[in-house]
Protein backbone atom coordinates (compact mmCIF):
# COMPACT_ATOMS: atom_id res chain seq x y z
CA UNK A 1 0.00 0.00 0.00
CA UNK A 2 2.85 2.25 0.68
CA UNK A 3 4.22 1.93 -2.18
CA UNK A 4 1.11 2.29 -4.23
CA UNK A 5 0.55 5.86 -2.42
CA UNK A 6 4.25 7.05 -3.47
CA UNK A 7 3.37 6.37 -7.21
CA UNK A 8 0.10 8.06 -6.74
CA UNK A 9 1.73 11.27 -5.22
CA UNK A 10 4.49 11.01 -7.53
CA UNK A 11 1.77 11.54 -10.73
CA UNK A 12 0.34 13.92 -8.72
CA UNK A 13 3.47 15.63 -8.95
CA UNK A 14 3.87 15.10 -12.87
CA UNK A 15 0.67 16.22 -13.44
CA UNK A 16 0.82 19.56 -11.64
CA UNK A 17 4.44 20.23 -13.03
CA UNK A 18 5.99 20.11 -9.74
CA UNK A 19 8.81 17.59 -10.85
CA UNK A 20 11.09 17.90 -13.89
CA UNK A 21 11.33 14.49 -15.74
CA UNK A 22 14.72 13.48 -14.95
CA UNK A 23 13.59 13.48 -11.57
CA UNK A 24 10.30 11.81 -12.08
CA UNK A 25 12.07 9.12 -13.97
CA UNK A 26 15.09 8.59 -11.29
CA UNK A 27 12.42 8.23 -8.58
CA UNK A 28 10.36 5.76 -10.44
CA UNK A 29 12.96 3.92 -11.08
CA UNK A 30 13.93 3.73 -7.45
CA UNK A 31 10.70 3.26 -6.26
CA UNK A 32 10.25 0.10 -8.45
CA UNK A 33 13.49 -1.42 -7.31
CA UNK A 34 11.94 -0.93 -3.90
CA UNK A 35 8.75 -3.33 -4.70
CA UNK A 36 10.92 -5.54 -6.60
CA UNK A 37 13.35 -5.84 -3.46
CA UNK A 38 9.90 -6.19 -0.80
CA UNK A 39 8.56 -8.69 -2.60
CA UNK A 40 12.10 -10.84 -2.90
CA UNK A 41 11.82 -10.73 1.20
CA UNK A 42 8.35 -11.68 1.21
CA UNK A 43 9.19 -14.59 -0.97
CA UNK A 44 11.84 -15.49 0.88
CA UNK A 45 9.90 -15.16 4.31
CA UNK A 46 7.75 -17.52 2.63
CA UNK A 47 10.41 -19.94 1.79
CA UNK A 48 11.39 -19.76 5.42
CA UNK A 49 8.12 -20.43 7.07
CA UNK A 50 7.48 -23.60 4.62
CA UNK A 51 11.08 -24.73 5.62
CA UNK A 52 10.38 -24.05 9.03
CA UNK A 53 7.12 -26.40 9.07
CA UNK A 54 8.39 -29.09 7.22
CA UNK A 55 11.23 -29.33 9.92
CA UNK A 56 9.10 -29.52 12.75
CA UNK A 57 7.32 -32.24 10.77
CA UNK A 58 10.23 -33.95 10.06
CA UNK A 59 10.98 -34.36 13.75
CA UNK A 60 7.98 -34.87 14.67
CA UNK A 61 8.19 -38.13 12.45
CA UNK A 62 11.92 -38.86 13.76
CA UNK A 63 10.80 -38.58 17.91
CA UNK A 64 8.26 -41.37 16.57
CA UNK A 65 10.17 -44.45 14.96
CA UNK A 66 12.89 -43.09 17.84
CA UNK A 67 9.79 -44.99 19.98
CA UNK A 68 9.24 -47.50 18.12
CA UNK A 69 13.42 -48.57 17.42
CA UNK A 70 13.92 -48.39 20.67
CA UNK A 71 10.67 -51.79 20.95
CA UNK A 72 12.32 -53.08 18.81
CA UNK A 73 15.70 -53.29 19.96
CA UNK A 74 14.59 -54.43 23.31
CA UNK A 75 12.56 -57.07 21.63
CA UNK A 76 15.68 -58.37 19.89
CA UNK A 77 17.94 -58.66 22.78
CA UNK A 78 15.08 -60.77 24.64
CA UNK A 79 15.17 -63.04 21.15
CA UNK A 80 18.82 -63.41 21.48
CA UNK A 81 19.21 -64.57 24.79
CA UNK A 82 16.47 -67.18 23.76
CA UNK A 83 18.65 -68.26 21.30
CA UNK A 84 22.04 -68.55 23.31
CA UNK A 85 19.73 -70.91 25.47
CA UNK A 86 18.38 -72.99 22.07
CA UNK A 87 22.01 -73.55 21.11
CA UNK A 88 23.33 -74.99 24.81
CA UNK A 89 20.15 -77.51 24.63
CA UNK A 90 21.21 -78.14 21.06
CA UNK A 91 24.72 -78.75 21.47
CA UNK A 92 23.97 -81.79 23.64
CA UNK A 93 21.91 -83.86 21.07
CA UNK A 94 24.16 -82.64 17.77
CA UNK A 95 25.35 -85.51 15.91
CA UNK A 96 29.18 -86.77 15.95
CA UNK A 97 31.78 -87.82 13.42
CA UNK A 98 34.91 -89.85 13.64
CA UNK A 99 38.12 -88.32 11.68
CA UNK A 100 38.77 -91.65 9.58
CA UNK A 101 34.90 -91.57 8.80
CA UNK A 102 35.68 -87.66 7.62
CA UNK A 103 38.50 -88.34 5.61
CA UNK A 104 36.22 -91.62 3.50
CA UNK A 105 33.65 -89.14 2.50
CA UNK A 106 35.92 -86.36 1.39
CA UNK A 107 37.83 -89.39 -0.92
CA UNK A 108 34.26 -90.42 -2.39
CA UNK A 109 33.29 -87.29 -3.05
CA UNK A 110 36.83 -86.60 -4.97
CA UNK A 111 35.86 -89.55 -7.13
CA UNK A 112 32.71 -88.89 -8.45
CA UNK A 113 34.29 -84.94 -9.07
CA UNK A 114 36.73 -86.78 -11.50
CA UNK A 115 34.27 -89.35 -12.96
CA UNK A 116 32.51 -86.09 -13.90
CA UNK A 117 34.79 -84.19 -15.36
CA UNK A 118 36.35 -87.00 -17.87
CA UNK A 119 33.52 -87.76 -20.02
CA UNK A 120 33.97 -89.71 -23.22
CA UNK A 121 32.71 -86.37 -25.20
CA UNK A 122 34.63 -84.07 -23.76
CA UNK A 123 38.26 -82.67 -25.79
CA UNK A 124 39.82 -82.13 -22.57
CA UNK A 125 41.20 -83.87 -19.78
CA UNK A 126 41.02 -82.89 -16.07
CA UNK A 127 42.25 -84.15 -12.62
CA UNK A 128 42.43 -82.61 -9.50
CA UNK A 129 45.34 -80.65 -8.01
CA UNK A 130 45.27 -79.47 -4.69
CA UNK A 131 41.88 -78.29 -2.81
CA UNK A 132 41.93 -76.24 0.72
CA UNK A 133 38.78 -77.27 2.71
CA UNK A 134 37.78 -75.12 5.98
CA UNK A 135 35.13 -77.08 7.92
CA UNK A 136 33.51 -75.36 10.85
CA UNK A 137 32.42 -77.68 13.60
CA UNK A 138 32.37 -78.08 17.54
CA UNK A 139 35.54 -80.06 18.43
CA UNK A 140 34.50 -82.88 21.40
CA UNK A 141 36.69 -85.93 23.09
CA UNK A 142 34.79 -89.34 23.67
CA UNK A 143 36.72 -92.26 24.59
CA UNK A 144 39.75 -90.53 24.18
CA UNK A 145 38.79 -89.69 20.55
CA UNK A 146 38.65 -86.96 18.99
CA UNK A 147 35.06 -86.24 17.29
CA UNK A 148 33.79 -83.67 15.06
CA UNK A 149 29.98 -82.64 16.16
CA UNK A 150 28.38 -81.32 13.19
CA UNK A 151 25.60 -79.10 13.09
CA UNK A 152 21.95 -79.76 11.70
CA UNK A 153 20.88 -77.60 9.16
CA UNK A 154 18.45 -75.39 11.03
CA UNK A 155 20.65 -74.74 13.73
CA UNK A 156 21.94 -71.05 14.29
CA UNK A 157 24.84 -71.26 16.18
CA UNK A 158 27.35 -68.28 16.98
CA UNK A 159 30.56 -68.03 15.50
CA UNK A 160 32.32 -68.63 18.35
CA UNK A 161 30.91 -71.66 19.50
CA UNK A 162 32.62 -73.39 16.37
CA UNK A 163 36.03 -74.63 15.51
CA UNK A 164 37.68 -74.14 12.34
CA UNK A 165 39.54 -77.43 11.12
CA UNK A 166 41.41 -76.51 7.65
CA UNK A 167 42.05 -79.54 5.34
CA UNK A 168 44.58 -79.30 2.37
CA UNK A 169 44.06 -82.62 -0.34
CA UNK A 170 46.69 -82.83 -3.24
CA UNK A 171 46.53 -85.06 -6.02
CA UNK A 172 49.40 -86.62 -7.25
CA UNK A 173 50.09 -85.83 -11.21
CA UNK A 174 49.23 -88.02 -14.04
CA UNK A 175 50.77 -87.48 -17.49
CA UNK A 176 48.68 -87.45 -20.16
CA UNK A 177 48.92 -89.82 -23.29
CA UNK A 178 49.35 -87.93 -26.61
CA UNK A 179 50.23 -90.60 -28.84
CA UNK A 180 46.53 -91.03 -30.62
CA UNK A 181 46.41 -87.16 -30.93
CA UNK A 182 46.41 -85.27 -34.27
CA UNK A 183 47.38 -81.82 -35.18
CA UNK A 184 44.20 -79.68 -35.94
CA UNK A 185 44.37 -78.21 -39.75
CA UNK A 186 44.27 -74.32 -40.35
CA UNK A 187 40.24 -73.45 -41.52
CA UNK A 188 41.05 -69.83 -41.96
CA UNK A 189 40.22 -67.88 -45.20
CA UNK A 190 38.41 -71.11 -46.41
CA UNK A 191 34.51 -71.36 -46.84
CA UNK A 192 32.63 -72.98 -44.44
CA UNK A 193 31.27 -75.63 -46.82
CA UNK A 194 35.53 -76.67 -47.38
CA UNK A 195 36.32 -76.11 -43.60
CA UNK A 196 33.38 -78.84 -42.74
CA UNK A 197 34.79 -81.49 -45.21
CA UNK A 198 38.21 -81.06 -44.02
CA UNK A 199 37.70 -81.57 -40.31
CA UNK A 200 35.34 -84.76 -41.22
CA UNK A 201 38.20 -85.44 -43.41
CA UNK A 202 40.82 -85.24 -40.66
CA UNK A 203 38.68 -87.11 -38.54
CA UNK A 204 37.30 -84.57 -36.06
CA UNK A 205 33.90 -83.02 -35.87
CA UNK A 206 32.57 -79.88 -36.67
CA UNK A 207 31.46 -78.11 -33.14
CA UNK A 208 29.63 -75.17 -33.32
CA UNK A 209 29.46 -72.73 -35.89
CA UNK A 210 29.04 -68.66 -35.00
CA UNK A 211 28.25 -65.81 -37.53
CA UNK A 212 30.43 -62.72 -36.82
CA UNK A 213 30.04 -59.19 -38.96
CA UNK A 214 33.39 -58.79 -41.27
CA UNK A 215 34.27 -57.85 -44.59
CA UNK A 216 35.84 -60.85 -45.69
CA UNK A 217 33.52 -62.79 -48.28
CA UNK A 218 30.05 -64.70 -46.78
CA UNK A 219 30.82 -67.67 -45.10
CA UNK A 220 34.62 -66.97 -45.23
CA UNK A 221 36.22 -68.82 -42.23
CA UNK A 222 37.39 -66.65 -39.64
CA UNK A 223 38.22 -68.26 -36.48
CA UNK A 224 38.25 -71.79 -34.84
CA UNK A 225 38.55 -73.61 -31.59
CA UNK A 226 41.21 -75.40 -30.82
CA UNK A 227 43.40 -72.80 -33.01
CA UNK A 228 45.58 -74.53 -36.01
CA UNK A 229 48.23 -76.45 -35.72
CA UNK A 230 47.43 -77.49 -32.12
CA UNK A 231 46.98 -81.05 -31.50
CA UNK A 232 43.24 -82.88 -30.57
CA UNK A 233 41.98 -86.45 -30.11
CA UNK A 234 40.40 -88.18 -33.11
CA UNK A 235 36.51 -87.35 -32.49
CA UNK A 236 37.00 -83.93 -31.01
CA UNK A 237 35.06 -80.93 -31.92
CA UNK A 238 35.91 -78.29 -33.61
CA UNK A 239 33.70 -74.67 -33.31
CA UNK A 240 34.23 -72.59 -37.13
CA UNK A 241 33.41 -68.74 -36.45
CA UNK A 242 32.36 -67.69 -40.21
CA UNK A 243 31.82 -64.26 -41.85
CA UNK A 244 28.57 -62.16 -42.02
CA UNK A 245 28.68 -59.70 -44.18
CA UNK A 246 26.38 -56.92 -43.24
CA UNK A 247 25.28 -53.30 -46.00
CA UNK A 248 24.93 -50.12 -44.56
CA UNK A 249 23.15 -46.91 -46.60
CA UNK A 250 26.08 -44.45 -47.12
CA UNK A 251 25.11 -41.59 -45.28
CA UNK A 252 25.65 -37.78 -46.84
CA UNK A 253 28.56 -35.98 -45.84
CA UNK A 254 28.72 -33.04 -47.96
CA UNK A 255 28.09 -29.58 -46.13
CA UNK A 256 29.54 -31.02 -42.64
CA UNK A 257 32.41 -30.11 -40.85
CA UNK A 258 35.29 -32.87 -40.66
CA UNK A 259 35.14 -34.08 -37.03
CA UNK A 260 31.06 -34.56 -37.66
CA UNK A 261 31.79 -36.73 -40.82
CA UNK A 262 34.03 -39.13 -39.33
CA UNK A 263 31.91 -38.98 -36.10
CA UNK A 264 29.01 -39.83 -38.46
CA UNK A 265 30.90 -42.87 -40.52
CA UNK A 266 32.22 -44.45 -37.20
CA UNK A 267 28.35 -44.63 -36.05
CA UNK A 268 27.24 -46.24 -39.45
CA UNK A 269 30.30 -48.61 -39.24
CA UNK A 270 32.24 -47.36 -42.11
CA UNK A 271 36.19 -46.42 -42.17
CA UNK A 272 37.87 -43.15 -42.81
CA UNK A 273 39.39 -43.18 -46.17
CA UNK A 274 42.05 -40.23 -47.57
CA UNK A 275 41.10 -36.79 -46.65
CA UNK A 276 41.83 -34.71 -49.45
CA UNK A 277 41.95 -30.80 -49.09
CA UNK A 278 40.85 -28.52 -51.90
CA UNK A 279 40.52 -24.47 -51.74
CA UNK A 280 37.20 -23.29 -51.04
CA UNK A 281 34.87 -20.37 -50.24
CA UNK A 282 33.34 -22.36 -47.69
CA UNK A 283 34.38 -22.77 -44.31
CA UNK A 284 37.42 -24.42 -43.63
CA UNK A 285 36.99 -27.87 -42.55
CA UNK A 286 33.69 -28.27 -44.55
CA UNK A 287 33.46 -31.66 -46.58
CA UNK A 288 33.09 -30.83 -50.54
CA UNK A 289 32.90 -34.18 -51.89
CA UNK A 290 32.98 -38.25 -50.47
CA UNK A 291 33.95 -41.03 -52.46
CA UNK A 292 30.56 -43.01 -52.18
CA UNK A 293 27.71 -41.54 -53.45
CA UNK A 294 25.24 -40.81 -50.73
CA UNK A 295 21.92 -42.95 -50.30
CA UNK A 296 23.75 -46.58 -51.93
CA UNK A 297 24.34 -49.37 -49.91
CA UNK A 298 28.03 -50.47 -49.50
CA UNK A 299 29.42 -53.29 -47.02
CA UNK A 300 30.26 -52.71 -43.55
CA UNK A 301 33.93 -51.40 -42.86
CA UNK A 302 34.19 -49.90 -46.25
CA UNK A 303 36.43 -46.90 -46.51
CA UNK A 304 34.93 -43.56 -47.47
CA UNK A 305 37.42 -40.93 -48.81
CA UNK A 306 36.67 -37.06 -48.63
CA UNK A 307 37.24 -33.72 -49.89
CA UNK A 308 37.43 -31.08 -47.23
CA UNK A 309 37.87 -26.94 -48.02
CA UNK A 310 40.89 -24.77 -46.93
CA UNK A 311 41.31 -21.10 -47.69
CA UNK A 312 44.11 -20.18 -49.71
CA UNK A 313 46.72 -18.11 -48.88
CA UNK A 314 47.59 -14.65 -50.43
CA UNK A 315 49.73 -11.71 -49.82
CA UNK A 316 49.49 -9.05 -48.20
CA UNK A 317 49.41 -5.94 -50.95
CA UNK A 318 51.42 -2.82 -50.46
CA UNK A 319 48.79 -0.12 -49.08
CA UNK A 320 50.80 2.59 -48.29
CA UNK A 321 50.27 6.11 -49.61
CA UNK A 322 47.19 4.76 -51.66
CA UNK A 323 44.17 6.56 -51.22
CA UNK A 324 41.37 5.08 -48.39
CA UNK A 325 39.02 3.96 -51.50
CA UNK A 326 41.84 2.12 -53.61
CA UNK A 327 43.18 0.13 -50.47
CA UNK A 328 40.00 -0.52 -49.85
CA UNK A 329 38.74 -2.17 -52.89
CA UNK A 330 42.54 -3.93 -52.94
CA UNK A 331 41.78 -5.38 -49.58
CA UNK A 332 38.57 -6.88 -50.87
CA UNK A 333 40.19 -8.42 -54.29
CA UNK A 334 42.78 -10.30 -52.22
CA UNK A 335 40.04 -11.89 -50.02
CA UNK A 336 40.58 -10.41 -46.69
CA UNK A 337 38.52 -7.91 -45.13
CA UNK A 338 39.29 -4.65 -43.23
CA UNK A 339 38.93 -4.88 -38.99
CA UNK A 340 39.78 -1.31 -37.92
CA UNK A 341 40.64 2.32 -39.96
CA UNK A 342 42.55 4.60 -37.54
CA UNK A 343 42.71 8.13 -38.30
CA UNK A 344 46.26 9.69 -37.43
CA UNK A 345 47.00 13.64 -37.79
CA UNK A 346 49.45 14.21 -41.12
CA UNK A 347 50.89 16.28 -43.56
CA UNK A 348 49.74 13.97 -46.53
CA UNK A 349 46.27 14.53 -48.03
CA UNK A 350 43.18 13.12 -46.17
CA UNK A 351 42.85 9.58 -46.58
CA UNK A 352 45.84 8.58 -47.03
CA UNK A 353 47.13 5.41 -45.98
CA UNK A 354 50.06 5.93 -43.79
CA UNK A 355 49.99 2.11 -42.17
CA UNK A 356 49.10 -0.73 -42.58
CA UNK A 357 49.17 -4.64 -40.40
CA UNK A 358 50.16 -7.15 -41.54
CA UNK A 359 53.10 -5.63 -43.32
CA UNK A 360 53.25 -5.79 -46.98
CA UNK A 361 54.33 -9.32 -48.65
CA UNK A 362 52.74 -11.23 -45.43
CA UNK A 363 51.27 -14.61 -46.45
CA UNK A 364 47.54 -14.64 -44.68
CA UNK A 365 44.53 -17.03 -44.92
CA UNK A 366 41.67 -15.70 -47.09
CA UNK A 367 39.08 -13.99 -44.81
CA UNK A 368 42.02 -12.81 -42.38
CA UNK A 369 41.50 -9.27 -41.36
CA UNK A 370 43.62 -5.77 -42.14
CA UNK A 371 44.09 -2.67 -39.95
CA UNK A 372 44.42 0.39 -41.71
CA UNK A 373 46.13 4.04 -40.69
CA UNK A 374 45.24 6.89 -42.25
CA UNK A 375 46.02 10.62 -43.00
CA UNK A 376 43.28 13.24 -41.36
CA UNK A 377 43.94 17.33 -41.22
CA UNK A 378 43.70 18.52 -37.49
CA UNK A 379 40.28 19.25 -36.41
CA UNK A 380 39.24 22.33 -34.33
CA UNK A 381 36.08 22.39 -31.82
CA UNK A 382 33.16 24.43 -33.16
CA UNK A 383 32.32 26.83 -30.36
CA UNK A 384 28.68 28.04 -29.53
CA UNK A 385 27.90 31.67 -31.16
CA UNK A 386 23.85 31.20 -30.57
CA UNK A 387 22.84 34.10 -29.21
CA UNK A 388 26.31 35.98 -29.83
CA UNK A 389 25.94 39.57 -32.12
CA UNK A 390 26.56 38.59 -35.21
CA UNK A 391 30.01 40.93 -35.12
CA UNK A 392 30.83 39.04 -31.84
CA UNK A 393 30.16 35.52 -33.47
CA UNK A 394 32.82 36.68 -36.26
CA UNK A 395 35.44 37.49 -34.09
CA UNK A 396 35.06 34.59 -31.71
CA UNK A 397 34.75 32.09 -35.01
CA UNK A 398 37.87 33.89 -36.55
CA UNK A 399 40.09 33.51 -33.49
CA UNK A 400 39.72 29.93 -33.84
CA UNK A 401 40.54 29.21 -37.22
CA UNK A 402 37.16 29.05 -38.44
CA UNK A 403 35.25 31.45 -40.68
CA UNK A 404 31.80 32.85 -41.38
CA UNK A 405 30.11 30.82 -44.41
CA UNK A 406 26.34 32.03 -45.61
CA UNK A 407 24.05 34.46 -43.60
CA UNK A 408 20.51 34.01 -43.46
CA UNK A 409 18.45 36.18 -41.99
CA UNK A 410 15.07 35.02 -39.94
CA UNK A 411 11.86 36.75 -38.17
CA UNK A 412 12.67 36.60 -34.52
CA UNK A 413 11.89 37.93 -31.14
CA UNK A 414 15.76 38.49 -30.26
CA UNK A 415 17.85 41.24 -30.90
CA UNK A 416 18.37 42.23 -34.54
CA UNK A 417 21.54 40.92 -35.73
CA UNK A 418 21.43 37.68 -33.01
CA UNK A 419 22.72 34.22 -34.08
CA UNK A 420 20.01 32.04 -33.78
CA UNK A 421 21.33 29.04 -35.57
CA UNK A 422 24.54 27.80 -36.34
CA UNK A 423 25.85 25.23 -38.58
CA UNK A 424 28.16 22.98 -37.66
CA UNK A 425 26.81 22.85 -34.50
CA UNK A 426 28.89 23.79 -30.89
CA UNK A 427 31.16 20.83 -29.81
CA UNK A 428 31.19 19.46 -33.51
CA UNK A 429 34.99 18.57 -34.63
CA UNK A 430 36.25 19.93 -38.49
CA UNK A 431 38.59 20.84 -39.83
CA UNK A 432 40.69 24.13 -40.08
CA UNK A 433 39.02 27.10 -42.53
CA UNK A 434 35.48 25.39 -42.66
CA UNK A 435 32.59 27.82 -43.26
CA UNK A 436 30.36 27.75 -40.19
CA UNK A 437 26.61 28.66 -41.76
CA UNK A 438 24.83 31.54 -39.67
CA UNK A 439 20.47 32.32 -39.17
CA UNK A 440 20.53 35.76 -37.55
CA UNK A 441 17.84 37.34 -36.42
CA UNK A 442 15.49 39.95 -38.57
CA UNK A 443 12.75 41.96 -37.59
CA UNK A 444 11.77 44.11 -40.19
CA UNK A 445 8.78 42.80 -42.26
CA UNK A 446 10.89 43.75 -45.60
CA UNK A 447 12.34 40.05 -44.51
CA UNK A 448 8.75 39.29 -46.44
CA UNK A 449 9.18 38.76 -50.11
CA UNK A 450 7.32 41.34 -51.70
CA UNK A 451 7.33 43.93 -49.37
CA UNK A 452 9.96 46.45 -50.36
CA UNK A 453 11.31 49.91 -48.94
CA UNK A 454 8.17 51.61 -50.35
CA UNK A 455 5.64 49.12 -48.94
CA UNK A 456 7.35 48.78 -45.93
CA UNK A 457 7.29 52.17 -45.24
CA UNK A 458 3.38 52.43 -45.89
CA UNK A 459 2.96 49.99 -43.38
CA UNK A 460 5.46 51.63 -41.00
CA UNK A 461 3.16 54.61 -40.85
CA UNK A 462 0.45 52.49 -39.97
CA UNK A 463 2.61 50.60 -36.55
CA UNK A 464 3.10 47.78 -38.40
CA UNK A 465 7.00 47.63 -38.34
CA UNK A 466 7.93 43.94 -37.57
CA UNK A 467 7.28 40.70 -38.76
CA UNK A 468 4.60 39.95 -35.56
CA UNK A 469 3.26 42.91 -35.85
CA UNK A 470 2.07 42.15 -39.07
CA UNK A 471 1.24 38.42 -38.81
CA UNK A 472 -1.65 40.16 -35.68
CA UNK A 473 -2.43 42.81 -38.24
CA UNK A 474 -6.48 43.43 -39.48
CA UNK A 475 -6.18 42.28 -43.40
CA UNK A 476 -8.62 45.25 -44.73
CA UNK A 477 -6.13 47.89 -42.50
CA UNK A 478 -3.46 46.07 -44.41
CA UNK A 479 -5.14 45.79 -47.92
CA UNK A 480 -6.06 49.47 -48.37
CA UNK A 481 -2.39 49.84 -48.65
CA UNK A 482 -1.13 47.20 -50.55
CA UNK A 483 -4.21 45.48 -51.95
CA UNK A 484 -6.14 42.65 -50.56
CA UNK A 485 -4.31 39.51 -52.52
CA UNK A 486 -1.07 41.57 -51.68
CA UNK A 487 -2.94 41.83 -48.36
CA UNK A 488 -3.23 38.57 -47.96
CA UNK A 489 -0.51 37.09 -49.13
CA UNK A 490 1.82 39.05 -46.59
CA UNK A 491 -0.30 38.09 -43.55
CA UNK A 492 -0.28 34.70 -44.46
CA UNK A 493 4.15 34.61 -44.57
CA UNK A 494 4.28 36.83 -41.62
CA UNK A 495 2.07 33.98 -39.85
CA UNK A 496 4.43 31.42 -41.11
CA UNK A 497 7.69 33.25 -40.44
CA UNK A 498 6.19 34.02 -37.11
CA UNK A 499 5.30 30.80 -36.24
CA UNK A 500 8.48 29.13 -37.32
CA UNK A 501 10.25 31.60 -35.00
CA UNK A 502 8.40 30.30 -32.02
CA UNK A 503 8.77 27.10 -32.77
CA UNK A 504 12.68 28.04 -33.34
CA UNK A 505 12.80 29.42 -29.88
CA UNK A 506 12.49 25.78 -28.46
CA UNK A 507 15.33 24.46 -30.65
CA UNK A 508 13.46 23.14 -33.82
CA UNK A 509 15.19 23.54 -36.80
CA UNK A 510 13.33 26.12 -39.89
CA UNK A 511 12.80 22.86 -42.16
CA UNK A 512 10.84 21.22 -38.99
CA UNK A 513 9.15 24.11 -38.03
CA UNK A 514 7.82 25.00 -41.36
CA UNK A 515 6.79 21.58 -41.83
CA UNK A 516 4.57 21.78 -38.28
CA UNK A 517 3.07 25.22 -39.52
CA UNK A 518 1.99 23.88 -42.93
CA UNK A 519 0.96 20.31 -42.21
CA UNK A 520 -0.41 20.60 -38.69
CA UNK A 521 -1.42 24.23 -38.59
CA UNK A 522 0.63 24.53 -35.41
CA UNK A 523 1.33 28.43 -35.12
CA UNK A 524 1.89 28.95 -31.89
CA UNK A 525 4.03 27.40 -28.85
CA UNK A 526 0.45 27.02 -27.21
CA UNK A 527 -0.87 24.64 -30.15
CA UNK A 528 2.08 23.07 -30.24
CA UNK A 529 1.45 22.25 -26.01
CA UNK A 530 -2.15 20.52 -27.07
CA UNK A 531 -1.32 18.20 -29.69
CA UNK A 532 -1.29 15.04 -30.00
CA UNK A 533 2.14 13.92 -30.80
CA UNK A 534 0.68 10.91 -32.57
CA UNK A 535 -1.78 12.43 -34.86
CA UNK A 536 1.12 15.76 -35.43
CA UNK A 537 3.01 13.01 -36.98
CA UNK A 538 1.25 11.07 -39.14
CA UNK A 539 -0.26 14.56 -40.67
CA UNK A 540 3.04 15.87 -41.43
CA UNK A 541 4.65 12.58 -42.96
CA UNK A 542 1.47 12.37 -44.67
CA UNK A 543 2.42 15.28 -46.37
CA UNK A 544 5.71 15.10 -47.04
CA UNK A 545 5.09 11.47 -48.87
CA UNK A 546 2.13 12.91 -51.13
CA UNK A 547 4.48 15.95 -52.15
CA UNK A 548 1.87 18.59 -50.32
CA UNK A 549 5.21 19.99 -48.68
CA UNK A 550 8.49 19.47 -50.26
CA UNK A 551 11.68 18.84 -48.41
CA UNK A 552 15.05 17.68 -49.11
CA UNK A 553 16.17 13.85 -50.00
CA UNK A 554 18.02 13.67 -47.15
CA UNK A 555 15.69 15.12 -45.00
CA UNK A 556 14.40 12.51 -41.59
CA UNK A 557 11.32 13.57 -39.86
CA UNK A 558 11.06 10.96 -36.73
CA UNK A 559 7.90 10.12 -34.46
CA UNK A 560 10.43 10.52 -31.69
CA UNK A 561 10.94 13.94 -32.89
CA UNK A 562 7.58 15.14 -32.83
CA UNK A 563 6.90 13.73 -29.47
CA UNK A 564 9.94 15.62 -27.66
CA UNK A 565 8.45 18.86 -29.27
CA UNK A 566 5.63 18.57 -27.88
CA UNK A 567 7.17 17.97 -24.21
CA UNK A 568 9.15 20.81 -24.70
CA UNK A 569 6.51 22.87 -25.66
CA UNK A 570 4.88 21.69 -22.00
Amino acid sequence: MVIDDLKQNLESLRISREIDETSLEDIRTSIDKVEIELQNRDSQILALNETIMTARTENSVLQQENQVTKKQVARLLDENEELKRSIAVLGEERPSIAPENLTMSFTDSFDRMVQKFNVPESRTSYRIDTMNVKLKTNLTLKDEKLQFQLPKPDDIISPENLSIIEFTIKAGSKEPDFSSYQEVPDLTGMLRVDAENLIVLKGFKVGIVKEKDSSAPQTTVIGQIPSANSVAQPGDMIDLEISRIIYVKMPNLVGLDIESAKEILTNTRLDVGTIAEQSSISEAGTVLSQSIEAGVQIVVGSAVDMMVAVKETVEMPNLIGKKLDSATQQIRSAKLKIESIVKETSSEKPDTVLKQYPEPGTLLMEGDSVDLVVAAVETLNVPDVVNMNINEARTVLGKTGLMIGRITKRASKLEAGAVIEQRPVAGSDCEAGTSVELVVAYNDIEIIEGIGPEKGTKLRDIGISTVSDLAASDTDSVAELVGRTSAEKFISMAKLIDSTSQLGSLGIDKQAAELLVKAGEIDSIERLREADPEKLYDLCNQAIKTGKIEVPKDYTFEREDVKRWVELAQ
